[in-house]
């Protein structure tokens, strides 16, 4: 790199631009979101009447960013110059009553910093004093913030309320059975009709149906705007922040899938450690083994909220099979959500990284049902038969005895395991025999059929056969392309798993081979 372009990277990252990574940005900072901008833009400032609008996606995605940067920073207000924009954050909130109390008095405020002359307006007065009155109950307090709201909108303004966090409506919302109608007929009179703006991981018929399923009719009138990871240009203008010119962001792309908080915190990362020696992607080399501890704490969150949710499994029937009980609908949701992306004809999790993560948690889980558990007694007979040959330390021994037949396949398979225990730690296997699949389980018991032919019954021919059908239909049913299946071989295949499971209790049943 010459001096002069080194001086200007030094330049440039002098301050780091994702040194505040996990808060919302705003201004110079947002990128991307083009089209969710102008959607919610249109529907809520730009028509006679303000659309109710509820953005979602998974955690950190951008959806508090995206809110702010369209209705809180000052540049907004320039724009729109009669507007009056509200945040709150739902969970901070104690119920509808505190809501409403804090609604009218801060668009007074604002309505007081716009246009002084509003506190010689006497009606409006005393609509804001009525509404703020102590010791009313929350459905009249619910009346004189409806009148007030309608008084604000005659006189030419627009409000705008922002509830954040709304997954927290679920809770926050219960105790006062109503609450949803209120806010919905906030949003839908057009006499004082507001806009009124939700973020949530969740989707809203979810969210009131946990509160209160009775309120079925407030989701309706809302319009769902889903946001997903950065597509490659998003994700090359986000890296501009880094390096004016940043080349391909492939590297970027692979490590966090497109995800705007996982790209902003490796590239913090990046910014943070000075000017690199060559491109951004030599950069973002060195803080990828192992990735930053937040991936790792962003995935848990993730788990935490599909398993809370009833989607963990799904999820992971989806991108490592077999499709026992998710449907299409779970996938579609899945794939709305952001979680999920479609590459070529196979589902997979949006980055690489998470999709190792659910084959992780996955494993542990045992979700795969049948055929996992086959797969796993398999595995269990396969280094029971190698101890009892060679001991604990059966590896070395199977590679003096057997070296260059079954070196490759070991190799491969520890090659597997070191990675996820780079990047897993604890939470990794340390088996080898996890990272095996149904030909090589089948290669290892031939190597030796001394040991288990006497333990399976039958000739090689006859399980040859079968475990080229196991191995040939599972790579299939875990990718989810099933597709390419045979009605016959998905048939023969679940016979094929039930005979090996007879087979399995026998065996550890202390029978003989039939």
């Amino acid at each position: 790199m010459s001096d002069t372009s080194q001086s200007a990277l030094q330049g440039r990252w002098s301050v780091n631009p994702f040194a505040t990574v996990g808060h919302p940005v705003y201004g110079d900072a947002h990128v991307g979101r083009a089209e969710e901008l102008r959607i919610v833009r249109e529907r809520v400032l730009e028509q006679p009447v303000a659309g109710a609008t509820a953005i979602i996606g998974p955690p950190r995605i951008g959806k508090s960013s995206l809110a702010y940067h369209l209705f809180m920073r000052p540049e907004a207000r320039q724009t729109y110059p009669r507007l009056l924009p509200v945040w709150m954050n739902v969970r901070t909130q104690g119920g509808i009553t505190k809501v409403l109390r804090r609604l009218v008095d801060e668009v007074w405020e604002l309505m007081e910093e716009a246009a002084p002359e509003c506190a010689g307006d006497r009606r409006l007065v005393r609509a804001r004093d009525r509404a703020l009155a102590e010791g009313v109950p929350w459905l009249e307090v619910q009346l004189e913030t409806q009148e007030f709201l309608r008084l604000v909108r005659r006189r030419d303004w627009r409000v705008v309320l922002v509830l954040d966090e709304f997954d927290a409506a679920r809770e926050v919302f219960r105790a006062e059975p109503g609450t949803f109608q209120a806010l919905r007929e906030m949003a839908y009179n057009l006499d004082w009709n507001i806009g009124l703006v939700t973020t949530s991981r969740r989707e809203l018929r979810d969210i009131v149906d946990m509160a209160d399923p009775d309120e079925s009719t407030f989701a309706g009138i809302f319009r769902s705007v889903f946001l997903t990871c950065f597509e490659d240009d998003e994700l090359a203008q986000l890296a501009s922040r880094a390096a004016e010119a940043p080349g391909p962001v492939d590297r970027l792309a692979e490590l966090t899938g497109g995800h705007p908080y996982l790209a902003s915190v490796l590239l913090d990362r990046v910014c943070s450690a000075g000017v690199p020696g060559g491109s951004l992607k030599v950069a973002i080399d060195r803080h990828a083994t192992p990735l930053p501890a937040e991936f790792q704490y962003y995935y848990r969150d993730l788990e935490d909220l599909l398993r809370t949710d009833g989607r963990l499994r799904a999820i992971l029937e989806v991108v490592l099979g077999p499709q026992l009980e998710v449907t299409p609908e779970d996938a579609q949701i899945l794939l709305q959500q952001g979680l999920l992306v479609v590459r070529g004809d196979t589902y997979r999790a949006f980055s690489e990284d998470f999709q190792h993560y659910l084959t992780v948690i996955g494993r542990s889980l045992g979700h795969w049902d049948n055929w996992m558990a086959v797969e796993q007694r398999v595995r269990d007979l396969v280094e029971s038969g190698f101890i009892a040959r060679y001991g604990e330390d059966w590896e070395g021994g199977l590679r003096k005895a057997r070296g260059p037949k079954v070196a490759p396949l070991l190799d491969r398979c520890a090659e597997l395991r070191d990675r996820e225990l780079r990047t897993y730690g604890d939470r990794a296997s340390v088996r080898l025999l996890d990272f095996t699949y149904p030909r090589d389980l089948y290669d290892l018991m031939a190597s030796h059929w001394d040991v288990f032919g006497k333990l399976l019954g039958r000739d090689k021919a006859y399980w040859e056969v079968r475990f080229a059908l196991l191995a040939k239909v599972r790579n299939p049913m875990v990718h989810n392309r099933m597709g390419v299946v045979t009605p016959l071989e998905q048939s023969m295949f679940r016979t094929y798993c039930d005979e090996l499971m007879a087979v399995l209790d026998r065996i550890d049943g202390g029978g003989q081979p039939g």
